[in-house]
């Protein structure tokens, strides 16, 4: 009977005299007051004419047996509680509408955020029911960004209801907020119709897979699989969304056959583009790359936006070889997104095992700015930036390249300047590193090297307990300045999960044409020289580590064995002035630098020896 009278008070809205708003709460005695209307039976009459006799049959009935059997109270039931509402977006117009709409619709527990900082403050000292993120928040972290930083501190409940709204319409846009998963996302203008909507859809989702975003919140993936399988079949409506997350579960945990077995199962009633995605993923793991191609393709041609199917696509072909068509697929999927930044990051890697650094270097720099604001800003994309700089510059031969980098380097450095220096990372020591990359670059290699070993003495006793990032960074300075058995020593102290990038830009430098060529002779001549010493042909020794320091100039190794070779000479040939001028000349270069324990316990000893021979 409550249906009925809001269906007359809709209806009726217009109708005079005003409906006395307690008439309609379809108490007993209220409705006695309603038939005592003197309007009540011209109502009744064009209710009949608009909605037909045995509407109008049936409301007289419920109306005659509430006059006339009084009507017990029911059960009292405890209120709900009333929901609490974080609203950020620092346009005071904006909160101004939404107070009003969401008073309307019954929340007037409403908190105010102006700026990403802010929200985060408010998260970290309460919770709330519904988060309504705007995606554009002014200079700093986007809703986006804010969204990902909330989540990644554990600060938003499983239970609550995230809402993204945003005034921009290009597809990055939307994309990019998509991604992010908020469990609705709205364009500006919308109506307070579609907000209670899109609301009461997305609590009734959390409420209904309770269990399915408690065990997700806490990764605890057994307890998740079971709730993804339980829900499917209690919640026919959210069947798909559970099946396919199930599925996903199941990858994490090493079960990819089971994973596929499901996709495929559920694929054989309906066509459904993330049980696809989620077959090509499990066919993928599995080594089954063609079938995982066929699945992924097959995903892109009835969802062409879905980017997590490019980059999955990618990954299979670079499975089967085909390096060039996973690194298009992948900047297609850059193309359609250019704010993701697992998209941009794993391009980059693609490009620089292809060697491919004119696009490595675009990308990295897009990079660094679009991870400035986020959680995912880590040093090693200026590492890597430089990297493929000062590759691309070794490889083009063309002067202005070279001669621009110092510029290039010092813009990059000033964008996430701001953001590394709030974090614990090391800035300043991080900035020398990369300042004595630039100078190595530019041929200024003495200076280099010793703006590189001093910017680590404090980690030269014992490199293990180097941080991370600094390591990494270390390692590519070393392999650039041809210090190859230093640089090789270092890298076996990195973690086997260290950062992909990094380890990937290390194997890209390895294996760079240049650097490998360089690297090899410079190894083969370092070794005839030791052979040559060894059987005691002392100027062909020399000869040789003369070679390989053409080769690898800053190389200590190198200059340590050429000194070793003088000072026999000189002992052999004291009437020969010009052997000890050369071994004079190469001590000089090494004085000063604090080199490694083992390096300047040689270079003492030597330093010493040549001293006695003097």
């Amino acid at each position: 009977m409550g249906g009925f009278i809001v269906q007359v008070r809709q209806a009726f809205a217009t109708y005079p005299p005003p409906v006395p708003p307690l008439i309609w709460s379809g108490r007993s005695h209220e409705w006695r007051g309603l038939a005592e209307k003197p309007w009540l039976r011209p109502m009744f009459n064009c209710l009949s004419a608009r909605f037909g006799g045995t509407l109008l049959l049936s409301a007289r009935s419920a109306l005659t047996r509430q006059m006339q059997i009084p009507e017990s109270e029911p059960e009292k039931k405890a209120p709900p509680k009333p929901k609490r509402i974080l609203l950020v977006n620092e346009q005071r117009s904006f909160q101004v509408m939404m107070k009003a709409m969401l008073i309307n619709i019954g929340i007037s527990r409403i908190t105010y955020a102006n700026s990403a900082e802010e929200a985060r403050r408010r998260c970290q000292k309460e919770t709330f029911d519904i988060y309504l993120l705007d995606y554009e928040l002014g200079v700093g972290e986007n809703g986006r960004q804010l969204l990902e930083s909330l989540r990644d501190q554990k600060l938003i409940p499983p239970q609550s209801v995230v809402i993204m709204v945003s005034g921009d319409s290009s597809r990055a846009m939307v994309l990019s907020a998509l991604e992010a998963e908020p469990d609705e996302y709205l364009m500006k203008p919308f109506s307070q119709e579609q907000f209670s909507f899109r609301l009461k859809r997305a609590l009734a989702r959390r409420q209904a897979l309770e269990s399915v975003f408690s065990a997700l919140a806490k990764e605890d993936l057994p307890t998740l699989l079971a709730a993804c399988a339980e829900r499917a079949d209690a919640v026919p409506r959210f069947a798909n969304f559970c099946r396919c997350l199930q599925a996903d579960t199941q990858l994490k945990l090493g079960q990819a056959k089971e994973a596929r077995s499901l996709m495929r199962q559920l694929l054989a009633g309906q066509e459904n583009s993330w049980a696809r995605l989620t077959l090509g993923k499990a066919c993928h793991t599995l080594g089954l790359n063609e079938e995982a191609v066929s699945h992924l393709q097959a995903t892109l041609k009835n969802t062409p936006l879905m980017v997590e199917a490019h980059l999955w696509l990618a990954e299979s072909q670079l499975a089967l070889g085909n390096d060039e068509q996973a690194q298009q697929e992948l900047k297609r999927a850059v193309d359609i997104s250019p704010q993701s930044v697992q998209l941009s990051r794993r391009l980059a890697e693609v490009c620089l095992l292809r060697h491919d650094y004119a696009q490595a270097k675009d990308v990295l720099l897009s990079l660094i700015d679009l991870s400035r604001n986020s959680i995912h800003r880590t040093p090693h994309y200026l590492g890597a930036y430089i990297q493929s700089l000062t590759l691309y510059a070794l490889n083009s031969n063309d002067i202005y390249h070279i001669a621009n980098l110092q510029k290039q380097v010092n813009s990059a450095l000033s964008r996430i300047r701001d953001s590394l220096m709030m974090s614990e990372f090391n800035y300043p020591v991080f900035e020398q590193i990369c300042q004595a990359r630039v100078q190595i670059a530019l041929g200024e290699l003495l200076k280099g090297k010793k703006m590189l070993y001093r910017a680590n003495q404090n980690w030269l006793d014992q490199p293990a307990t180097m941080p991370p990032s600094l390591l990494g960074e270390t390692i590519l300075a070393l392999y650039q300045l041809g210090e190859f058995e230093y640089a090789e020593s270092l890298q076996a102290l990195l973690a086997e999960d260290e950062d992909r990038l990094l380890t990937t830009c290390i194997q890209a430098t390895r294996d760079d044409k240049t650097v490998l060529e360089r690297r090899q002779r410079y190894q083969q001549l370092n070794e005839l020289g030791i052979k040559a010493y060894q059987s005691g042909e002392l100027e062909q020794a020399l000869g040789h580590f003369r070679e390989a320091l053409r080769r690898a100039p800053a190389n200590t190794g190198a200059a340590l064995n050429k000194i070793q070779v003088l000072l026999q000479l000189m002992q052999k040939n004291r009437k020969s002035p010009e052997f000890g001028a050369e071994c004079k000349e190469t001590l000089e270069v090494l004085d000063g630098i604090p080199l490694n324990p083992a390096q300047q316990d040689r270079f003492r000893k030597l330093r010493q020896e040549f001293t006695q021979l003097s």
